[in-house]
């Protein structure tokens, strides 16, 4: 999958079954059912069990939201111009949707008609208390069932690609390879014993002409949060990499996050057209 811009070329899932593309496999059944590859799928949705890290960027506003173009959504500035870019990487243990390993680049974002906050503490403020949404901008996955469930219920942009993850007592390593060409590859410290009260937060997508929106509770425990850290390791040739290397990476992150388990809900979506608010 080497295509690029936020608006995702949704490629067909090539398996043992051959080629196959997601609305094809997958059915609406009502707002609390959909069946997916065969499968029944309600609400909430529950992961077990998961590990991650992230790194977290500060980049130039004008060139993320250059990448954001036509998705209604609009990059937070943690200072004046500068916009924070998220590198994760999640080892899905105890999942419905199956035991995977997943990748993303998630910028947080406004949604249409929501105010802007004050930099820095206003915007820190709002990602502390899970009102600001976090637009996918990619979310690679090692799987074909995540993929087709992920995309077609809450409209996130998945395909099967290949990510290794490493949770080690001191420290944790995430890399995503697409193709055989390294996009990225994350570090961040491990060992911590925070466990902060459950958080909800949005994430933002595009899919089939449409913003999609869907809420997400997480409770963790073993969360390392450090300021810095390691610098990544950027792909040269991959079309994802050079918009990385294009928004200033690698460097140094402004902080590192590894939880070492959280489980996880996420509910039902919710849909608009391109450019229009979401409910309250």
């Amino acid at each position: 999958m080497k295509a690029t811009g936020a608006i995702f070329e949704e490629p067909p899932v090539h398996s043992s079954k051959g080629e196959r593309h997601t609305n094809d496999v997958c059915t609406k059944v009502s707002d609390d059912s959909y069946t997916i590859d065969g499968t029944d799928v309600s609400f909430p949705v529950v992961v077990g069990d998961a590990s991650m890290l992230m790194n977290g960027f500060l980049v130039n506003a004008k060139a993320a939201q250059a990448l954001l173009a036509g998705t209604g959504f609009r990059v937070v500035e943690l200072l004046p111009g500068r916009a924070i870019l998220q590198l994760l990487a999640v080892d899905y243990k105890e999942n419905e949707l199956g035991d995977y390993n997943e990748g993303a680049i998630i910028f947080p974002v406004l949604a249409p008609g929501e105010k802007k906050p004050f930099p820095l503490f206003g915007a820190m403020k709002r990602m502390g208390d899970g009102t600001l949404g976090n637009f996918v901008y990619r979310m690679p996955v090692d799987q074909e069932y995540t993929t087709h469930a992920g995309r077609f219920i809450w409209g996130f942009p998945k395909w099967v690609s290949k990510i290794d993850i490493e949770f080690g007592a001191s420290s944790a390593r995430g890399t995503f390879v697409d193709e055989d060409e390294l996009v990225y590859s994350i570090a961040a410290k491990t060992g911590g014993k925070g466990a902060p009260k459950e958080q909800r937060a949005a994430s933002l997508a595009i899919r089939d002409g449409k913003a999609w929106r869907t809420y997400g509770t997480n409770n963790s425990s073993g969360v390392t949060f450090s300021l810095g850290g390691e610098v990544p390791q950027i792909g040269e040739t991959h079309p994802l990499a050079r918009e990385l290397r294009a928004l200033g990476l690698p460097k140094k992150p402004v902080f590192t996050v590894s939880v070492e388990s959280t489980r996880m809900t996420f509910g039902k979506p919710e849909s608009v057209e391109i450019g229009a608010p979401f409910g309250a």
